[in-house]
């Protein structure tokens, strides 16, 4: 029969163990997390690399077929989009401006 020292010793041993055993599981979640996190991370930085090289390989695209027009055809191409930009900021302009006062209706109020 263990002796009561025995015992005690048994208990902290138990209570030790419970105490490692909960620091191991938070060290675990914490581990987890940071994966997470990096692989997250890693994700966002490969949708950015794939985007700058769609975007370079659009404007190498887009140089190759510039220089093998002619220049009437290029010349038309950047009026198109001065045009587009310049609609776009007319666009904005009135739509910033809201209805102007004139198109309001005048209420007259009656005399008495």
């Amino acid at each position: 029969m263990p002796s009561a020292a025995d015992q005690t010793l048994e208990n902290q041993n138990e209570e030790e163990l419970n105490s490692l055993h909960s620091k191991i599981k938070s060290l675990r979640s914490v581990t987890i997390d940071i994966l997470d996190d990096a692989n997250r991370q890693n994700d966002q930085t490969n949708s950015f690399t794939s985007f700058a090289s769609s975007l370079f390989s659009t404007s190498r695209h887009h140089s190759r077929t510039m220089a093998s027009t002619s220049t009437l055809r290029q010349y038309r191409t950047i009026a198109y989009i001065v045009g587009a930009i310049v609609v776009f900021w007319l666009i904005m302009k009135l739509w910033r401006s809201g209805p102007s006062s004139s198109s309001s209706p005048h209420v007259i109020e009656p005399e008495y």
